[in-house]
């Protein structure tokens, strides 16, 4: 082989080392980081939660009431919340995270905080999700959501008035705020003890929540 032969492939080869090393270092640049979001941006003192700030396992949703992902996966937070009511060492914690795509996701968010204004936060959750394919895409979703509130046996003039005056918005901004410093950019995002689960089927979360109870 000439000089110039050998110059040529050891060129070739020493890019194909580097191309080898990129491609072998790769795929850990896509993987989800570990590191635990600090719970003081993720639980606030008026986030609306079934336990108390400070327990032992926090589990936090950020979550899109118009979300189609959000409503499939809230049956399994159900399952997850029910198993755990009475235990004072568990909180689930909701937090507001409306996605720009979604019209009538703010103000579904409104009806929530409105009826969670009068303690009935959760129930109005749970009928937001269960009816979503009813309000989600209606040209005027007010009626559907004081239906809905009447059912929760509101006092209809406040859950009207905060509503007309959209009083909850800054409650929301804060909410999507804090999501936007997380870095989130879909919904549901949920978090145990900070960290973000990939799996949200209930055994999935509940072994999570198991194993973090028992150390």
């Amino acid at each position: 082989m000439s000089n110039e032969n050998k110059i040529v492939a050891g060129i070739c080869l020493f890019f194909f080392i580097i191309i080898a090393f990129l491609f072998w270092k790769g795929p850990s640049l896509g993987q989800p980081t570990t590191t635990a979001v600090n719970s003081d941006i993720l639980v606030k003192d008026l986030s609306h939660m079934t336990g108390k700030k400070g327990a032992k396992v926090t589990v936090v949703e950020f979550g899109d009431y118009q979300c189609p992902a959000c409503a499939a996966v809230n049956p399994e937070i159900k399952k997850l919340t029910a198993v755990y009511k009475t235990n004072p060492e568990f909180n689930f914690v909701f937090r507001n995270f409306p996605l720009s795509q979604h019209k009538n996701a703010i103000i579904a968010a409104e009806a929530a905080e409105s009826a969670g204004a009068q303690g009935k936060y959760f129930e109005m959750d749970n009928l937001l999700y269960e009816n979503q394919q009813e309000w989600g895409e209606s040209a005027d979703p007010k009626p559907l959501l004081s239906k809905y509130a009447a059912g929760l046996a509101l006092d209809m003039l406040k859950f009207q008035t905060d509503m007309t005056a959209h009083t909850f918005v800054p409650v929301i901004q804060a909410d999507t705020n804090d999501g936007q410093t997380i870095g989130i950019d879909h919904t549901p995002t949920v978090y145990i003890n900070g960290t973000e689960q990939r799996d949200l089927q209930f055994e999935s979360m509940k072994k999570v929540v198991d194993g973090l109870l028992t150390k």
